[in-house]
């Protein structure tokens, strides 16, 4: 039996979207108009078991925002470690780790010599709250803008009180930290806005531009905003997202 899915126009289009050579991520119904022999399968995940333990004094239960990055033969995964025994306020216990893999199978955590925790630069570790609120939700990506300035690394991170900043790097490792915060509470028009969860952003190829994704309030509710830049030091065009229903009406 032969299958079918046919990219045609939603309603509220009158010219169908010219894909080109683009790929499309069938999530939804957007792109298509009808479908024969064929429906949207939501594929899950196989559990392949732990492969990387948060075991260490300054990781434990609180690691989280995990972000791999896939660099020539090479996996690395950045993440917040809570220390158990160095900072002296729940706040500064957070920090920025690193692992390394070849096969993302078996991880590594290098000794990395960067930050001194309990009378050792022995760790793997990168930054600390102490040093920038961007070690609670550090967030990076290989940057493929073609005309990019600075270094292949580039992540983002922050909260309420020195807002969003950006970093850059040569190797993954070694970061520089922007001298002003790219994104502040008073730039976001809605009250509320603390940026302290996994603030995600990339450069967007079909856009050309950089794109950031971040957390806000709005109406006492936790609500997504994004933002743009061509340069990753100026953002404009701050709004906050809207999502459609399956009815293709906008979601409550």
């Amino acid at each position: 039996m032969s299958t079918s899915a046919a990219v045609l126009p939603s309603k509220e289009l009158r010219q169908p979207l010219r894909l080109g050579q683009r790929r499309e991520l069938f999530i939804d119904r957007y792109l298509i108009d009808t479908m024969d022999g064929a429906r949207l399968t939501l594929h899950e995940p196989r559990d392949a078991g732990p492969v990387l333990h948060f075991d260490l004094p300054w990781e434990g239960l609180f690691s989280t925002y995990t972000t791999i990055l896939t660099v020539g033969d090479r996996f690395l995964a950045y993440y917040r470690g809570w220390s158990t025994t160095n900072p002296k306020t729940e706040r500064n216990r957070q920090l920025t780790c690193l692992a390394e893999s070849k096969d993302g199978i078996k991880w590594t955590k290098p000794k990395l010599g960067l930050v001194d925790i309990d009378g050792s630069t022995e760790n793997n570790v990168i930054q600390t709250f102490a040093q920038t609120e961007a070690a609670a939700n550090f967030s990076p990506f290989l940057d493929t803008n073609p005309a990019r300035k600075g270094g292949p690394f580039k992540a983002v991170g922050g909260e309420k009180r020195e807002g969003i900043e950006s970093f850059e790097s040569d190797d993954g490792i070694h970061w520089r930290k922007s001298p002003l915060p790219i994104l502040t509470r008073q730039m976001v028009p809605v009250a509320g806005t603390v940026f302290d969860s996994q603030n995600v952003v990339h450069w967007s190829s079909v856009e050309q531009r950089y794109v950031l994704y971040f957390r806000a309030w709005e109406d006492k509710l936790r609500t997504v905003w994004r933002a743009e830049s061509h340069d990753f030091a100026h953002w404009t065009c701050l709004q906050p997202m809207r999502f459609l229903g399956p009815d293709g009406k906008p979601a409550p």
